[in-house]
């Protein structure tokens, strides 16, 4: 495979049953010669070391494979995958993968082998022999019964495990379901939503590829499921899926938002889990066409490596937007997707015509994520103040931005110096120096109704800013930030970038715009303080583009208090919206008409919310 010849997977038309399973066996076709040893598991270089990288790049690719065995489906690497967990679960062997413990990510792998024990025993399991398989069952309880885990979606790993040793003949540990079950349950923060963890970790896709696919598979696959946990979890998805069918646009793009977006389309893989589930939470036809249309949405990204292995990175190969625990086999978390293909043909899921995102409100409210989602011109943007999760590498681009967009993507930062190099994408850059910039991370306090998200954060702990997020009509919203400094600060606030080539750009006066094709994109300052400029942040800083433009506000702060209004436009329909502001002053997430000065602004505006500590 090279990189100027197209991938199998992105010509295919993607419609029938058996083009999905061409798809998947034309994805997993690289994996037979892929990483031949441990040095090409070394980078890129993660937490872990790289015979947990080699356990990861072998068993991730089971998320599909293991539906599609199900389904009936035949693939003929079965027997290198067996070689491999068998050497890999023995102590003896060079090609072991070691020892399971505590916050260790062999326990994330050892979910995935569980599963396929479970739903494919006649391609791991059965052809295993008798030494293989005790050795393989002595691992994964091992992985099981770990001391200590990360407190957040790894609590339903043994819940894996534990399904897949059932499914074998394997007794389980009693009581070890129950527990973890227990323990998701204080996730969970209603209208189907959870968080990856305890209050105040954000509601990001691990909601939908973890917490409620992991119940979900529960439900389905325990042949003892506790009746009262079933009806709650089926509960809750149908709940969730009203909900998180606004994170994806009419082409089949989804939000970027939160960490792990490597794993590309699993976010999709919610929809094949309800499907999988038997649980209807939309029409049929909806429901496939939710997961089809992201599906071929991603088909259409260079995404791949050279080999044809899925890459590190987003719409292209990017390890600026990876995390710690990203190796070279980390994307195939990406196969969860495939799990609709355990269904048999007749499955309605199948025999249903994929239909169109039903009609929606223009505005979303989602406050258990603090986000209020808008549709309209071309894409869906969520404007936001999530929770984040700080130990995260790029926190501020995954977490922090004042806006995500399934057209315009999103920016992380490619290093410490200069605002070039924090790419401030729908971010508001404060600088003591003009060198070091800050942008929002984590809110101190939030909240999000249908006119507005409300947001208290401190870049400093002597520095205070509120902002006011208002929705302004389809692809247009305006921002208001009150912030409060003892010292001067240089400020910096961009609109949303656009590919560099085939660009068309303009800054003057107090605004700048940025259009390519049918983006279009622009920023304006509404009281007047700061003047547009046409930013060229670093080069694969940006998920979806190398190489993007970006309008920008550029402007200096007086210690004490200050204001600052933006008027921000972003379409991706080929519409061209008018160069005047919205008459912003008369927005319904304000409480009466604004004058356009600062004075007159901070006594129309409602007192922030939360301590200004």
């Amino acid at each position: 495979m090279t990189r100027n010849r197209p991938h199998p997977f992105s010509g295919n038309p993607l419609h029938s049953r058996t083009d999905w399973q061409r798809a998947l066996l034309d994805l997993c076709a690289p994996l037979a010669g892929a990483y031949p040893d441990d040095t090409a598991l070394a980078a890129p270089g993660t937490a872990y070391e790289p015979r947990v990288a080699r356990l990861e790049a072998t068993v991730r690719p089971l998320w599909g494979l293991a539906p599609f065995a199900a389904g009936g489906g035949r693939y003929d690497g079965w027997e290198r995958i067996r070689r491999a967990v068998a050497a890999g679960t023995d102590p003896e062997h060079p090609g072991y993968w070691g020892e399971p413990g505590a916050m260790d990510q062999r326990l994330v792998e050892a979910s995935v082998l569980g599963c396929t024990l479970a739903l494919a025993p006649g391609e791991l399991w059965e052809p295993l022999a008798e030494e293989e398989r005790r050795r393989l069952a002595d691992w994964l309880r091992r992985a099981a019964r770990a001391e200590r885990v990360p407190d957040n979606n790894w609590h339903l790993f043994p819940v894996m495990v534990e399904l897949g040793l059932t499914a074998v003949g394997e007794p389980p540990e009693p009581g070890r379901t129950e527990r973890a079950l227990a323990r998701v349950e204080d996730f969970y923060r209603g209208g189907g939503w959870y968080s990856d963890g305890p209050e105040g970790k954000p509601c990001d896709y691990y909601g939908p590829w973890a917490l409620h696919l992991y119940s979900l598979l529960y439900t389905t696959l325990a042949p003892d499921a506790d009746p009262a946990v079933v009806a709650r979890v089926r509960e809750r998805a149908a709940l969730f899926a009203g909900e998180f069918r606004h994170w994806f646009a009419a082409d089949g793009a989804a939000l970027p938002l939160g960490r792990s977006l490597t794993y590309r389309f699993a976010q999709c893989a919610f929809w094949g889990a309800l499907a999988h589930a038997g649980v209807e939470a939309l029409p049929w036809g909806v429901l496939r066409g939710l997961w089809a249309r992201n599906l071929r949405w991603w088909a259409r990204r260079p995404m791949f490596a050279a080999d044809g292995t899925l890459s590190v990175g987003y719409a292209y190969p990017n390890l600026f937007m990876s995390e710690q625990y990203n190796a070279a086999g980390s994307p195939y978390w990406a196969f969860k997707a495939f799990l609709p293909l355990a269904l048999p043909a007749g499955h309605p899921f199948w025999t249903a015509e994929e239909e169109p995102l039903p009609a929606t409100d223009p505005v979303r409210p989602q406050p258990q994520a603090g986000l209020l989602v808008q549709h309209g011109g071309g894409h869906t943007t969520a404007l936001a103040a999530c929770d984040a999760d700080t130990w995260v590498r790029n926190a501020p681009g995954k977490y922090g931005r004042f806006a995500y967009s399934t057209a315009f993507g999103c920016s992380v930062s490619t290093g410490p110096l200069g605002a070039a190099a924090a790419a401030p994408d729908s971010a508001l850059l404060l600088s003591e120096d003009g060198l070091y910039w800050r942008s929002r991370i984590a809110c101190a306090s939030r909240s999000v109704t249908a006119d507005r998200v409300r947001a208290r954060w401190h870049p400093w702990p002597d520095v205070t800013v509120d902002t006011w997020l208002l929705p302004a009509g389809p692809g247009r919203h305006v921002r208001v930030h009150r912030l409060v400094t003892p010292r001067p600060l240089h400020t910096v606030e961009g609109g949303f970038a656009v590919p560099l080539e085939g660009s068309v750009t303009r800054a003057q006066g107090r605004g700048a715009r940025a259009e390519c094709g049918e983006l279009a994109s622009g920023v304006a300052d509404l009281i007047g303080t700061r003047t547009g400029e046409i930013m060229l942040p670093d080069p694969n800083s940006h998920l979806l583009w190398p190489r993007t433009a970006l309008p920008v506000l550029r402007g200096q702060l007086p210690p004490g208090e200050n204001w600052l209004a933006t008027d921000v436009l972003a379409t991706a329909d080929g519409s061209t919206p008018g160069t005047e502001p919205p008459d912003w002053r008369a927005l319904p997430g304000l409480p009466r008409a604004l004058p356009a000065l600062p004075r007159a602004l901070r006594e129309a505006l409602p007192e922030p919310e939360g301590p200004t500590g």
